[in-house]
């Protein structure tokens, strides 16, 4: 199981997150979010980590000619559309900035599972839905409720919302998702905690030791 740490703001949180085994690094580029980096700070940010981890550059309902020149511009390996961005809105992105997508779907809102497959997407996220709110909520929707929903799907899934240290495990368990997308539990005062990020990546390493054994 892979972890994506999202809303990543300064250069510290980012490396931590890549030195304690991160396997996606989230830049927030949607200026309506609390966690938004300028362009200029994530490219900064990208061009000073190793690239052990894919950076990925999440965007919400942004036009495609602005977000195809911020992958360019930050380095971004992948594009996270977390709005309601259409299929053609994807593969006109792919082709001019050569990026990995991954789609974001709010279950119990937009989501279908059918839609899901047939969106050209290299990757689903699942997170909660909360009305007015694009993602970000902090809450995590009923797993068990979604669960024949999510082993329907044919691509790799990430799981987002609420996700923490203390449900990890049973996420894992449940779900069994390509990834987790961790973001709120490992901040502080609003900014990612190192302390807790290293935390959170040695409860993975548990679970993934657990899972091979």
């Amino acid at each position: 199981m892979k972890v994506k740490i999202c809303g990543l703001r300064t250069l510290e949180a980012a490396q931590t997150a890549e030195r304690a085994g991160a396997d996606f690094l989230g830049f927030i580029m949607w200026p309506e979010s609390r966690r938004f980096v300028p362009a200029n700070q994530a490219a900064n940010i990208v061009r000073s980590l190793s690239g052990g981890a894919l950076s990925v550059g999440v965007v919400v309902d942004q036009p495609v000619g602005t977000v195809a020149a911020l992958a360019r511009r930050c380095g971004f390996d992948a594009i996270q559309l977390h709005g309601h961005e259409p299929p053609e809105y994807a593969e006109q992105l792919r082709a001019s900035a050569d990026v990995r997508i991954i789609k974001a779907f709010r279950w119990r809102d937009d989501f279908s599972v059918e839609t899901a497959n047939e969106y050209p997407a290299d990757y689903i996220l699942l997170d909660t839905f909360k009305k007015g709110m694009a993602g970000g909520t902090g809450e995590a929707f009923r797993w068990r409720e979604a669960a024949e929903d999510i082993r329907r799907l044919n691509k790799p899934m990430l799981l987002a919302g609420g996700i923490s240290t203390e449900n990890a495990e049973e996420a894992a368990r449940t779900l069994s998702p390509f990834a987790l997308d961790v973001s709120g539990s490992l901040e502080e005062n609003g900014e990612k905690s190192p302390k807790k990020i290293r935390a959170f990546m040695r409860t993975i390493d548990e679970i993934r030791n657990e899972a091979v054994q």
